[in-house]
């Protein structure tokens, strides 16, 4: 069972992190706890897989994440250009 004061310890550590948190990149150094930014939140981590097709299906979109990376979102499934076709990828 947890102790009274190691609760209220807990609490108070979980609050001064909320409140950081929103002050902004205050504990930048200090605990590696920061607000990241939109473009690094989008950072992505694509697997390809051994899968190939030649042409697209009608209706995908084309997306491109950060550092200039292209894929292309038919349905569910996400497709990446490499080498005159394109490479079925999961997406992480």
């Amino acid at each position: 069972m947890i102790s009274r004061s190691l609760f209220c310890r807990a609490v108070a550590i979980c609050g001064m992190l909320a409140i950081f948190s929103v002050a902004g990149n205050s504990l930048d150094g200090f605990l590696a706890f920061r607000l990241v930014s939109p473009a690094e939140a989008k950072k992505v981590v694509i697997q390809r897989t051994t899968i190939y097709i030649t042409t697209l299906p009608k209706g995908c979109v084309k997306t491109t994440y950060s550092g200039g990376i292209v894929v292309w979102k038919c349905g569910t499934k996400y497709y990446q250009p490499y080498k005159n076709r394109y490479v079925l990828v999961y997406i992480k």
